[in-house]
């Protein structure tokens, strides 16, 4: 099915009440289409309702309705107004073939009839036709079938599927990480790669099986045939490999990987649209396991995605009813037992009092956008309160995570701009953390943005450093102030000589580099100790302070530290 056109050769009907016409004509065309014939007007109105032509050959007089009837009806039917009417007429006059124009006529052939001639005429309508049919039909990239006839064929199959108790499936694959190659090298580019990608997966199918391309990169298999699901599984591993065979574009390589969802019927969809919302909901399951990899959909994939939709649409409220609030948890000099600024972290209340997670929706927020205003919410709330607790005699400065997502927005330098000039805060006292990933990506874009940031007055902090790419070449092509040794290693440095060992070896290369650490998750003095001794003097963690919110963080900030941690001897 996936070579076939969307109808397997062009339909033509011939009206005329006179039989030798009708014969001569269908002589004359008979290679050229699908012929079907009609002696009257009724007549060919009913036969062009079931075969659909692409161009009927119309006569003016006839008896019962005329040409110019037919015209008009057939231009007023929502499922015919797009097929080509040619008059075919013995007359000669110059206003019958304006009528037959006004009425939605494409052309105009007198009797009596010159063969080749009105072949030419005919064989030229049909050509427009049949193209204009593909373009409508297909992806006009790829060439593969687009929405419109992916649903003319999944309807099809599913009914033949319910005569025959047979199965269905639908493969919905989207490609892992695809705009970083539009991002990077431009769409000319990614065009090719997406053309490439057609033809595999083209060439792996058999011949009743439908690839549709749906826009972006994402691609749609529909196979009306399925045996069962261990054969799915296998076909769905094959596409895997096929598309992550590295691709040669102009010289370049570049490799790619996939997410499949698969969604049968009648298993688990019984319609169309559920076919395709279960691919889909199955395909971003596989997205969340780790990519490259196929899942069959499930009924708690379902519910799943019905509460990560109701969780995005209670996101969207809580950012237009200003319920995200911003905590603050406190950063310590341990050496000399002083708080020296805090990091903002965002925090969210559902509408039952009870505060969700970060885990479980800043990954949506940055899937849908969202981490943009929300984002922007953060910084300028979290600057706000920083002058106003430095204006009440506070020495501190505030830090604030940085999406990757927020970080490539065009706008974020202008953002930051703005945000300093309207919260009074001065640069030198905002620090702004990213992750290793971050620069990874686009390199020299993100050094000039880093660059831009410098110009500002504002820090650069590495977070979660050693849990990342963790090359050490940006440490030096990147202008950045601060490492934040992550939690997880700190959480067993006691006890784990390797996280031990990987502290000491960021904390020398900080030193070596000139460069600020600071260590998340400390939760012990034990801990505390540990990481003064190795050269560590700024923490963060539940041994000095949880993240609280800005009355809190106001009284905590003029309580002082209640904790000491000891001195070395």
């Amino acid at each position: 099915m996936r070579n076939q056109p969307f109808s397997l050769k062009p339909v033509l009907l011939i009206v005329d009440d006179q039989i030798t016409a009708l014969r001569t004509l269908s002589s004359a065309v008979s290679d050229l289409a699908e012929v079907h014939t009609a002696q009257s007007g009724q007549q060919a109105l009913d036969i062009a309702r079931q075969c659909r032509p692409d161009v009927v050959l119309l006569d003016i007089e006839m008896p019962g309705m005329n040409g110019f009837e037919v015209c008009r009806i057939l231009k007023s039917d929502p499922e015919l107004f797009s097929v080509a009417v040619i008059f075919v007429s013995a007359h000669t006059q110059t206003s019958a073939e304006l009528l037959a124009m006004e009425c939605g006529g494409v052309d105009f052939i007198q009797k009596p009839l010159n063969i080749p001639v009105a072949r030419a005429h005919i064989k030229a309508h049909i050509a427009l036709r049949v193209e204009a049919k593909r373009l409508a039909n297909h992806d006009a990239l790829t060439g593969l079938p687009n929405r419109i006839l992916l649903q003319d064929r999944t309807e099809q199959a599913l009914q033949k599927a319910r005569r025959r108790q047979g199965r269905v499936a639908m493969l919905l694959i989207d490609l892992d990480n695809f705009k970083v190659i539009n991002d990077s090298m431009g769409h000319s580019v990614g065009d090719l790669v997406l053309r490439e990608v057609a033809a595999r997966i083209s060439g792996s199918l058999r011949m009743e099986d439908t690839v549709s391309r749906q826009g972006g990169d994402e691609f749609i298999l529909l196979l009306p045939e399925v045996v069962g699901f261990d054969a799915m599984g296998d076909f769905a591993q094959r596409l895997l490999e096929i598309i992550a065979s590295p691709f040669s574009i102009q010289g370049n390589r570049y490799d790619l990987s996939a997410s499949i969802g698969i969604s049968v019927f009648p298993e688990d969809s019984d319609d169309m649209e559920s076919l395709h919302r279960h691919a889909d909901a199955a395909m971003y399951q596989a997205k969340l396991s780790g990519r490259n990899r196929y899942c069959f959909f499930s009924s708690h994939i379902e519910s799943s995605m019905r509460a990560r939709h109701l969780l995005e649409r209670h996101m969207r409220n809580a950012l237009e009813e200003g319920v995200f609030e911003v905590f603050y948890q406190a950063k310590v000099d341990a050496r000399h037992n002083r708080i020296i600024g805090m990091e903002a972290l965002i925090r969210w209340r559902n509408p039952e009092g009870v505060l969700v997670s970060p885990a479980d929706f800043i990954p949506l927020a940055e899937e849908t956008g969202l981490i943009i205003p929300i984002g922007k919410y953060v910084l300028l709330q979290a600057c706000r309160d920083t002058r106003t607790l430095r204006e009440l005699g506070h020495d501190i400065s505030i830090s604030v995570n940085i999406s990757v997502v927020q970080f490539r927005e065009a706008s974020f330098l202008t953002m930051v701009e703005d945000i300093l000039l309207e919260s009074g805060l001065e640069g030198r006292y905002v620090e702004l953390e990213i992750t290793e990933g971050v620069l990874a990506r686009d390199i020299e874009s993100a050094r000039e943005t880093l660059f831009h940031l410098k110009t500002l007055g504002v820090r650069i902090s590495i977070d979660d450093f050693g849990t990342g790419y963790s090359s050490l070449a940006y440490l030096k092509r990147f202008p950045i102030d601060v490492l934040k040794i992550d939690q997880s290693f700190v959480r067993d440095m006691i006890t784990d000589k390797s996280d031990s060992a990987i502290i000491a070896a960021i904390i020398k290369l900080g030193q070596a580099l000139g460069l600020e650490l600071v260590a998340e998750g400390v939760e012990t003095q034990e801990q505390a100790h540990a990481l003064l001794e190795l050269g560590c003097q700024i923490m963060q963690g539940y041994l000095y302070c949880r993240p609280i919110n800005f009355v809190q963080i106001k009284s905590f900030l003029s309580a002082g530290l209640d904790v000491t941690v000891p001195t070395l001897s």
